[in-house]
């Protein structure tokens, strides 16, 4: 600690991928759209399975399995151009995630996670699959691994790095999914509050918090679990049209509450069991 009252401490290795990330993302023509979805029945169901589903139920894996859904109904979403004269449209949605891990010394970090061809996996098995890589060792992580390799570059090699991956729409997929989900609402509190930030993949959405909202239901009025999505895109892809109709799809999926029924129940309780008899 200085005597002029402030402190000096070392500056994150992390923080220079987060630099990176952005400066990639500044360069991107991102149209951003604010929406709200009413998520009361689906936040019901899951606290209604809180107590049959082994683990519970992560809100953040619903918000996946939405997405993956929507985005495998909207394709261009997450289409990518490669060079002046093609655009590659991927069949698996890969959805790119970030998950809170504890260093040994107690820091938490941020740990980007994929979920491979999202689009082709229930929700039981998406929630199953994000629990089992949030309580994962840090030393085990191949991205954590892979992440360490590289902030130990020089700038100049790692804007290499990202040039030589950026060219190709199958490196992009590799490195960093087809689309993302940042779920900041979970820090949040019960207020309305959207996101923003620089992003290079062609669809992300940013969770921001849940509040209650009060709304006409026929000749009365009720408190309604409100959402606050922000849904940025790529302009140079995608138009208003298609993105406005993903949204739909997207909101038709997660106000319906997509993949929370019995089955969702019984395929999860499965996977626990089988889980826990491979252990044994």
């Amino acid at each position: 600690m200085s005597d002029q009252g402030y402190a000096e401490l070392p500056w994150p290795r992390l923080r220079e991928l987060v630099t990176d990330t952005l400066t990639i993302g500044h360069r991107a023509h991102t149209a951003h759209g604010l929406v709200e979805f009413d998520v009361s029945r689906p936040l019901a169901l899951i606290e209604e399975y809180k107590e049959r589903v082994p683990g519970g139920v992560s809100f953040t894996a619903f918000i996946v399995y939405c997405l993956a859904r929507a985005v495998g109904e909207h394709k261009v979403l997450h289409a990518y151009r490669k060079g002046r004269k093609k655009l590659v449209i991927f069949d698996h949605v890969d959805v790119n995630t970030l998950l809170e891990k504890r260093k040994p010394d107690g820091t938490l970090i941020p740990v980007l996670y994929i979920v491979r061809g999202a689009n082709h996996k229930s929700l039981a098995e998406i929630s199953h699959e994000l629990r089992q890589a949030s309580r994962s060792d840090l030393s085990h992580d191949a991205g954590v691994r892979r992440r360490r390799r590289i902030v130990r570059l020089p700038r100049v090699l790692r804007s290499l790095l990202w040039w030589w991956t950026l060219r190709d729409p199958v490196r992009i997929k590799q490195q960093f999914g087809t689309v993302a989900v940042s779920n900041i609402g979970a820090f949040a509190g019960q207020r309305r509050g959207w996101g923003f930030a620089p992003a290079f993949l062609t669809c992300t959405l940013f969770v921001g918090s849940i509040y209650d909202r009060v709304c006409w239901a026929g000749d009365h009025a009720e408190p309604r679990k409100t959402l606050s999505v922000t849904v940025s895109v790529n302009h140079d892809i995608v138009d208003g049209g298609p993105a406005v109709r993903f949204a739909e799809t997207f909101a038709g999926l997660l106000e319906g509450a997509a993949g929370l029924d019995e089955g969702f129940v019984a395929e999860a309780s499965r996977i626990s069991g089988v889980q826990r008899a491979t252990v044994a």
